[in-house]
């Protein structure tokens, strides 16, 4: 295929004879289209074709010449889009018409009868119809198609949108020549979500009228037992403290025990001392979990909720009195 050759040949020609003033546009536009297309030829020369093919479009949009038809086909050549290239040539042939000579006719012709083995044609239907066809991102048509599409040989990819439905895309790999069939089943649109309802405020209290009775009533206020709570650390204290001198006593019991010879009013001495340290802490530890019960309960139960302006209760007393052989625990609420 020699449309590399051809084209540039044809370039050099078309820069100088392209009929632009002969179609009766502005002359705006007119210059506009020959500066494009003198810049899509020198892309083309510097091997940058999709630039090139790009400047060549906007000047057949602006003057539809039969002759950028060329251009766009060998500039779509370079680019592997076969089916363009088979588009533009049959395009050039038709526009141009009597005025395309016999020579640049016949090899046209020869290189249509290339392409054609190298594209496929696609037949695409879908399920409902005004659905919106694309083929590797360039936008094809909507359906019903009047005809099957025109598909470069190799992996395609075609996207079919509906309004309100989900795309569906399909990936399909044809060779030159193919003929194929390709029914789209477009998904129902989803059912409208029901819209979340937002976080709800509370809404301001209204502002006071004049005149209004206002309430004046005392606010309750929360009140922690804060005595109580000492007292339940306190007691728990002291039961770690005596455990703690309970068990250095023990240890001096063992140590009496076992001297030799044994001293027996240092032995009964020392099993004294063991026996009321450990008597004291346990009842300390059994007092620290009474009053811890009860602070617990006068948290809890509201006990030290009181009105703001109120009269404040007299708050609740404790009192321990401890001996070497008798606890006491004395509690006023």
């Amino acid at each position: 295929m020699t449309i590399p050759r051809a084209l540039a040949r044809s370039a050099a020609a078309i820069v100088f004879v392209f009929p632009l003033g002969a179609l009766a546009q502005p002359a705006d536009r007119t210059s506009e289209a020959d500066a494009r297309f003198r810049r899509g030829v020198e892309l083309y020369k510097e091997a940058d074709y999709g630039a090139a093919l790009t400047e060549f479009r906007r000047a057949y949009a602006l003057v539809p010449a039969y002759q950028v038809l060329y251009n766009v086909a060998g500039a779509c050549y370079q680019l592997r889009d076969y089916a363009c290239a088979l588009r533009a040539f049959e395009r050039y042939l038709t526009d141009g018409g009597a005025q395309v000579t016999a020579d640049r006719r016949g090899e046209v012709q020869k290189d249509i009868a290339v392409l054609r083995g190298r594209v496929a044609t696609v037949a695409v239907s879908t399920s409902v119809p005004d659905v919106e066809i694309a083929v590797d991102d360039v936008p094809a048509g909507r359906t019903p198609l009047s005809e099957p599409l025109l598909m470069s040989a190799g992996r395609r990819r075609i996207v079919a949108a509906a309004p309100g439905r989900p795309a569906v895309t399909r990936v399909i790999d044809v060779a030159g020549g193919d003929q194929v069939a390709l029914r789209i089943e477009i998904p129902e649109a989803p059912p409208p979500q029901a819209a979340v309802p937002g976080p709800r405020l509370a809404a301001a209290p209204p502002p006071e009228q004049p005149g209004a009775p206002v309430d004046r009533s005392p606010r309750r206020e929360l009140r922690v037992p804060v005595l109580p709570w000492i007292a339940t650390g306190a007691l728990a204290a002291g039961a770690a403290v005596t455990g703690v001198l309970a068990l250095g006593a023990s240890s001096d019991l063992g140590a009496a025990l076992g001297a030799f010879p044994g001293d027996a009013r240092a032995i009964e001495r020392e099993r004294t001392r063991t026996a009321t340290l450990a008597l004291t802490a346990d009842l300390l530890a059994g007092a620290a979990v009474l009053v811890g019960g009860v602070s617990l309960y006068l948290t809890v139960a509201g006990g030290g909720a009181e009105r703001v302006g109120a009269a404040r209760p007299s708050s609740p007393s404790i009192r321990a009195a401890i001996a070497p052989s008798s606890f006491r625990l004395l509690c006023t609420f």
